[in-house]
């Protein structure tokens, strides 16, 4: 997204910023405080695998530019957030700052309370499943990628994935996610495996019954995806688009997302035999050649 670049700008001004105080606090206000601001005008407070991704499309088709996850020019900002860093409130400062008026999915979710007081005129859309239950099978999928893409290296899984930079910050990142709920950092997305069936579905009736109890019932709408563009539009007071409501298939999107993990974790070390074969090869052909010379 062309927007991002600005705020892309911002991150490496923090990451110079942050060098001679790496362990002390660090505000982003002086590096964003510049930049123009736009109005968060619709917050996301679902949890993640309620149709977020179908709830994007849908806000972006009514005009709005709808922050999803973080892009990878976005995590170490995210993760200097986790820990601590960088306050929230300037975090959300920075979406905003790059161009995006509504929001949605988890870290975000996480931070609904931290936007609805940030931005008090913008609407919150509650995103729910049919079932607690239906959410946790759902949810589990999304945990398992994961676990694949935060796997540290071994010699029976030769990843590479967490040697790259915002993959290690979407880590850290994750560490907050659940927090709200009173959890310890990184027991909602890792300490799930510990626990029994039906604990996440826990989480996830907690965590829609704290946003219901803490936003005004004029200024939420609970919303299924499944409802299509009746209530969504009647509640942002948008006519209903032309078109049919966006259905976004996330399972399968991260189980194909998974299997190529897994196999570029795998994949590279053949390839680097192959390499070295080939180098091989080339070394012993050259030499041939100049003995051949002599």
């Amino acid at each position: 997204h062309p927007s991002w670049h600005p705020w892309r700008a911002k991150i490496d001004d923090y990451v110079r910023l942050a060098q001679p105080n790496l362990f002390g606090s660090i505000s982003f206000v002086p590096t964003l405080g510049t930049m123009s601001s736009p109005e968060m005008r619709v917050i996301g407070a679902g949890l993640g695998r309620t149709g977020t991704k179908s709830l994007q499309a849908a806000l972006n088709i009514l005009g709005y530019t709808t922050y999803h996850f973080p892009p990878p020019e976005h995590a170490a900002h995210f993760a200097a957030m986790a820990m601590g860093r960088a306050s929230r409130e300037d975090t959300l400062a920075g979406v905003c700052a790059a161009g995006f008026d509504a929001s949605c999915d988890q870290p975000m979710a996480d931070l609904y309370r931290e936007q609805a007081a940030m931005f008090p005129e913008a609407r919150v859309v509650l995103t729910v499943r049919d079932a607690p239950e239906q959410w946790e099978r759902s949810y589990r999928v999304l945990l398992e990628f994961i676990r694949v893409q935060e796997r540290p290296f071994s010699l029976t899984y030769p990843t590479f994935i967490q040697w790259v930079p915002f993959f290690r910050d979407w880590k850290t990142m994750r560490g907050m996610m659940g927090m709200h709920l009173g959890l310890p950092p990184g027991a909602l997305i890792r300490g799930w495996v510990d626990q029994p069936d039906g604990w996440l579905a826990k989480q996830y009736e907690k965590h829609n019954a704290q946003v219901m109890a803490s936003i005004a019932p004029e200024r939420m709408l609970v919303f299924n995806v499944k409802e299509g563009w009746g209530p969504l539009c009647a509640f942002l007071g948008k006519p209903v688009p032309d078109v049919p409501f966006p259905r976004v298939n996330e399972t399968a999107e991260i189980r194909r997302a998974r299997n190529v993990m897994v196999a570029v974790s795998y994949s590279w070390i053949p390839a680097l035999a192959l390499v070295g074969v080939v180098a091989w090869r080339a070394g012993k052909a050259a030499m041939a050649a100049v003995g051949g010379k002599k």
